[in-house]
């Protein structure tokens, strides 16, 4: 007992205990309390109550009230019993999920990205630099998603009745693994909503940007030391392709909408050449381009029609006017 109270009166000499240290710590405790009661809203009522120079916790669960170390203990076997809890009615629910319209219609999305991506790079792949340089995008599995995510997604993406027993349970342990994650970050969630959130495939994958340089070496996966080595217009090339291609998918939702792209000091740095193969592939993703240069007229052969406004300032005085002009394919021509 006296080596304990030594050990003990070791550890609080070293506690701070000046006024200060005490509000801090008090409000720390204050903002524990709280974000406790805000999870546990609906398992427990919690109570934080004064007594003389001690903060005592209590818990109400089921009308019944307890300390901190038995609402501890409660919560712990909760969570072990959720764990290990898979009833017949859940592996059920996986099984018919994994073998009907959830499991069909998330193959076809599935499918449906890559055929994007696969369009938008034959886009992107018609616009090279002087120098040879080319950008595509790659919708790859996330390196950081857990273990077995490629498989399960190979998987998922055939047909089930071709499925054998060894392919259904490593799709149900990994799928499992994944229940057991979200439960761990939402635990309030019901096992089916766990489930539809397992099941979003935009999570499992990432977008990469690459670049050839047509120096033989293939594409590489655009970094930021690749990215410095390039030039002025090579960088605003990278940068911009993919952009472009993200902003025209998106806009793919809802094709009867204004399909606006603004820039500003379009394509600094970038030749004339590829500056007509951008424009070029900004008619063929069918984008409404608005933009503002004090030197560009977007006269290429590639632009089928573009209006221009010139800004035109008086002499000694603060009046601003737009002389308009029209750029139909051929040549520019003032506006009627």
């Amino acid at each position: 007992v006296l080596e304990v109270a030594r050990v003990v009166g070791e550890w609080l000499a070293a506690v701070p205990y000046e006024l200060r240290d005490v509000k801090g710590a008090e409000a720390r405790l204050q903002d524990a309390f709280h974000h406790a009661r805000e999870i546990l809203a609906d398992r427990a009522v919690l109570e934080l109550a004064a007594d003389e120079d001690v903060q005592v916790l209590t818990a109400t669960v089921g009308g019944v009230r307890s300390g901190a170390a038995a609402l501890s203990e409660a919560l712990r076997k909760e969570r072990d019993e959720r764990r290990s809890e898979v009833t017949e009615a859940e592996r059920d629910l996986f099984d018919r999920t994994l073998a009907g319209d959830t499991r069909r219609h998330l193959a076809d999305r599935i499918r449906q990205a890559t055929a994007l991506v696969d369009g938008m790079n034959q886009r992107l792949e018609r616009v090279r630099t002087a120098s040879r340089v080319a950008v595509r995008l790659v919708w790859q599995v996330d390196p950081a998603q857990p273990p077995g995510t490629r498989a399960a997604r190979d998987l998922l993406s055939r047909d089930p009745a071709g499925l054998n027993d060894t392919d259904k349970e490593a799709l149900y342990a990994f799928f499992m693994d994944r229940v057991e994650e979200a439960r761990a970050g939402d635990s309030s969630a019901s096992w089916e909503d766990q489930l539809m959130k397992v099941l979003d495939y935009t999570a499992w994958h990432r977008f990469v940007v690459r670049l050839d340089r047509g120096d033989g070496h293939g594409w590489q996966d655009l970094t930021r030391k690749l990215h410095g080595a390039l030039s002025g217009g090579e960088k605003a090339i990278a940068l911009h392709l993919p952009l472009f291609a993200a902003v025209a998918a998106h806009y793919r939702t809802d094709p009867g909408c204004p399909r606006f792209i603004l820039l500003d000091e379009v394509f600094v740095g970038v030749d004339r050449t590829n500056r007509g193969q951008v424009f070029d592939l900004l008619v063929d993703l069918g984008l409404d381009l608005v933009l503002t240069s004090d030197h560009e007229w977007c006269e290429y052969r590639e632009l089928d029609g573009i209006a221009i406004h010139q800004l035109i300032t008086g002499d000694g005085d603060d009046a601003v006017t737009t002389a308009r002009f029209v750029w139909n394919g051929c040549r520019t021509v003032p506006a009627d």
